[in-house]
């Protein structure tokens, strides 16, 4: 069963995360205008406050492209 409380809830969360990190939205739009193709990389990082830093990245193949594609029409 779906629970629309807990949407309108995610919504107002999104909307709030969006106004609180304003350069996030211009990105997610240039990355969707652009969209996902093979050879691509995607890299993310997360930094600790105490210097502490992870990274890691894929290089899109021909085979994520349907898996990216859903999770772009999820959140877009």
């Amino acid at each position: 069963m779906f629970n629309f409380q807990m949407l309108a809830t995610a919504k107002q969360s999104r909307d709030k995360f969006m106004a609180n990190h304003p350069k996030v939205q211009p990105f997610l739009d240039d990355v969707n205008a652009k969209g996902f193709c093979e050879g691509q990389e995607i890299a993310i990082a997360v930094r600790y406050p105490d210097g502490t830093e992870y990274k890691t990245g894929i290089m899109v193949t021909s085979e994520d492209l349907d898996m990216l594609n859903m999770l772009k029409s999820l959140v877009g």
